[in-house]
């Protein structure tokens, strides 16, 4: 094949210009990695959400009710816009296992008799689903008998509405409403401490008094009507039951947590690529510049003998358009590699059937079309340069830069205080400033994004701290099986080891201002609370108050609400009383949007006598075991949650997540700040061989020659780390909002630990480039540096 003399040209330049190249090609394969990773996540992620949820149909509504009739089904199914009802029993178990002193909290649900369940069917794992007319037989949830190395077969005791039984596990089975199974009260699954029991439906008829009724219905609904018309219709039909206030599915817990997860990575991969094809925009700008500079002589000649400025121009647009498609081509690799390294990561939180990272050309098409174009844009200008050359003019050698009017003011006074090498660095800095700026600007988006991040994990830390020490300083929380008068509290601070108890009454609500509405929880406390506490957001306690509603900030912001408002609560058990409360305080709640009032007001305003529902206790850990023994035998004890093992499970989701995004992130930092840092390093010294070579004739030592060289990349580092940091604080907002959301708030706050290992990573990039350009400038001819043209 003929290879035409700009082709030869062009494998020379890009064989001379290797190490930039690389550099470079870097830079655009991390934008183009991060975007193809982002999207393959999202795109099996919710790929398999809507698969899993349409195959095992998943319901749209779900709505719990006290007491229906059956036949109530086939009135919910005649709604406008319901495609399919069904009715269930749902109801609350304790799982007693041999050796384990804490009774496990799991949800019982009812299976029909007649076959498989027309809504929120199971996927089967193992086993079968229990036998026509066996009221003993269950099937159970695979992550909890994983965890507990249960099998079909096995037997499993279990303690429903304070009767022991004993079951036979016939099956293991996931669904899709438990794609994050976490116990009740509790923010994060741990599959050891929570269960879920599908029984046939005479079983579960039985335990819980349900004979021919339901305590809640499902729909399937369609696109032709509103879903909140449908729910408007369905708690019309329910409310004679004891409706309580039916929800669409993305409020139901498991869903919400995915979704939200999938938000979080659209946010991501909208603002991160764009900022690394910025930074190889600029990079590339600098590069071909400087070759375009250097080769004018070179450019004169070609339009002399007859190659057109389009031709040259075209030349150089491939050159950099190589460099970003070797880019593309390696971060598509690198992010198809990364997703698939984040599947089990995944695959570990959210319980699907599978979770195979999801291949589509359009992220792929999006990166390299993305990269491309960051290219052009970077020599779009230098291109332009090189056709309003005219040969007479590109065969002359530029006029040399004027320093005489750039002493004036601050650079004279600074100048005077430097020596010769400190001069040299001061000249070169202010010779082309636009291109210092954007060095600068660019190292300090590394170092803005890596900080950013760490002090994001940190965030975390304080979240988790705030949380787990300042606001729940109680050691165990009980949860009874329904309200019950404050007389049962004597019965559990009479067990051994209780050192202190205080009551806590959760109330089911749906929280209205307007047209806003939000279903939750109004939680009483005692006035003056020690174990469980709203905090401000100076992490100081907020006392109860009698008069009115404590807000979350979330739950604030989200009905937009502020101190001396009024909010309605609609109650959606019992008498399903309407209550309107003056908002009279702001929590800084970190988990959670929880609602407070001083339990004797609540009960109040409820027009009942006092009630609690769960109770706090703190514990001497000697007795712990003995405690947990006789809370196991306690028939009004639903649950228990042990603060330390919620704690330890909330880490360990975080962990996994975040520990390989930590690393992930540290890695684009690191890398960011090299491609600028080396960048500038070998540009400098390409321009500066000539002056060095001179230096070293003159005189200079190699120590003072490598400062002069070295120095000015030193200064850009410097002047980037003050810029870096309130990046920093800026994008660590930013990255906070897009954390955030209902289940969990992340306050940002700048880390001074994050941010010096971030100015350390800039730091180390500098070192490794320095090492680099050392080298070649240890290898370089004297001799030859000093023949080329200035």
């Amino acid at each position: 094949m003929h290879l035409s003399v700009l082709h030869r040209k062009l494998g020379r330049d890009l064989w001379r210009i290797r190490a930039q190249g690389a550099a470079i090609s870097v830079v655009v394969g991390i934008g183009v990695m991060v975007l193809v990773m982002m999207s393959g996540l999202i795109a099996t992620l919710s790929g398999t959400r809507d698969s899993y949820f349409e195959n095992y149909r998943l319901a749209s509504v779900f709505a719990p009710v006290t007491r229906a009739p059956q036949d109530m089904v086939s009135r919910l199914a005649e709604i406008d816009g319901v495609l399919a009802a069904a009715g269930r029993i749902s109801g609350a178990a304790r799982i007693d296992i041999p050796g384990e002193a804490l009774p496990i909290a799991a949800r019982v649900l009812s299976l029909p008799d007649d076959g498989p369940a027309r809504l929120n069917d199971l996927l089967l794992t193992a086993g079968r689903l229990p036998a026509p007319g066996q009221s003993d037989e269950i099937v159970l949830l695979d992550s909890f008998a994983a965890a507990r190395a249960l099998a079909p077969g096995d037997s499993l005791n279990v303690t429903l509405e304070g009767a022991h039984q004993r079951f036979r596990i016939t099956g293991l089975a996931r669904a899709p409403e438990f794609i994050f199974a976490a116990a009740p009260g509790e923010f994060m699954p741990d599959d050891r401490r929570f269960a879920v029991i599908w029984m046939p439906r005479r079983s579960t008829e039985a335990a819980f008094d349900m004979e021919g009724a339901f305590n809640e219905a499902l729909l399937l609904t369609s696109r032709t009507r509103p879903e909140a018309a449908v729910i408007r219709d369905a708690d019309r039909l329910l409310a004679p039951f004891g409706g309580q206030d039916a929800y669409g599915r993305d409020q139901q817990m498991a869903v919400q947590f995915v979704n939200e997860e999938i938000k979080g990575l659209r946010r991501t991969s909208a603002f991160l690529p764009p900022i690394f094809l910025g930074v190889a925009a600029f990079l590339l700008n600098v590069v071909i510049g400087r070759i375009v500079q250097a080769e004018r002589r070179e450019i004169g000649l070609m339009k002399a003998f007859g190659h057109r400025g389009t031709e040259i121009a075209a030349h150089y647009l491939e050159m950099v358009l190589i460099i970003a498609l070797a880019g593309a081509a390696l971060g598509s690799a690198l992010g198809v590699l990364l997703g698939r390294a984040l599947m089990p990561v995944y695959a570990d939180v959210y319980k699907f059937p599978y979770l195979v990272y999801d291949i589509r050309l359009a992220p792929f098409a999006t990166g390299i079309l993305a990269s491309l174009g960051a290219a052009a844009l970077g020599a779009l200008l230098t291109l332009r340069a090189v056709l309003r050359l005219t040969p007479a003019e590109a065969m002359r050698p530029p006029a040399p830069p004027d320093f005489s009017r750039q002493g004036h003011g601050l650079l004279t006074g600074l100048a005077r205080v430097l020596d010769q090498p400190g001069r040299m660095i001061l000249r070169q800095l202010t010779r082309q400033p636009l291109r210092s700026l954007g060095s600068v600007v660019g190292i300090a988006a590394g170092l803005a994004l890596n900080g950013a991040m760490l002090s994001i994990y940190a965030s975390f830390d304080r979240a988790l701290d705030t949380t787990f020490s300042a606001a729940d300083r109680s050691d165990v929380t009980i949860t009874l099986t329904h309200a019950l008068a404050p007389v049962a509290m004597q019965d559990l601070e009479s067990l051994p080891g209780v050192i202190e108890a205080e009551p806590i009454r959760h109330v089911p609500v749906v929280f209205r201002n307007g047209t806003i509405d939000r279903n939750g929880a109004l939680t009483g406390l005692p006035a003056g609370s020690r174990l469980t506490r709203a905090m401000d957001t100076q992490v100081q306690p907020i006392p109860m108050r009698e008069d009115g509603v404590i807000l979350s900030a979330t739950l604030a912001g989200t009905l937009r609400l502020s101190p001396g408002q009024m909010l309605r609560v609609e109650v959606t058990e019992g008498r399903r009383p309407v209550l309107n409360l003056p908002v009279v305080g702001i929590a800084d709640s970190q988990m959670g949007t929880p609602a407070y009032m001083e339990i004797g007001a609540l009960a109040r305003a409820l027009g009942e006598s006092e009630r609690i529902s769960a109770v706090a206790l703190r514990i001497d850990p000697a007795q712990r075991d003995a405690l947990f023994a006789q809370l196991a035998d306690m028939p009004m004890v639903a649950g228990v949650s042990v603060k330390a093992d919620a704690l330890q499970a909330f880490r360990r989701v975080m962990d996994q997540g975040m520990g390989q995004m930590r690393f992930v992130f540290g890695t684009i930092a690191f890398a960011l700040s090299f491609g600028i840092v080396y960048n500038a390093a070998r540009i400098a010294f390409a321009e500066r061989a000539h002056e060095l070579a001179s230096l070293r004739v003159l005189g200079f030592t190699r120590g003072e020659v490598t400062l002069v060289l070295f120095g000015e990349i030193a200064a850009l580092v410097l002047l980037a780390i003050p810029l870096g940091i309130v990046l920093a604080n800026w994008l660590s907002k930013l990255i906070a909002m897009g954390f955030s959301n209902e289940t969990y708030q992340i306050s940002a706050t700048l880390s001074p630990s994050g941010l010096g290992d971030a100015v350390l990573v800039v730091l180390a990039a500098l070192a490794v480039s320095v090492l680099l350009v050392r080298r070649s400038l240890d290898q370089m001819e004297m001799v030859t540096a000093l023949k080329s043209r200035e």
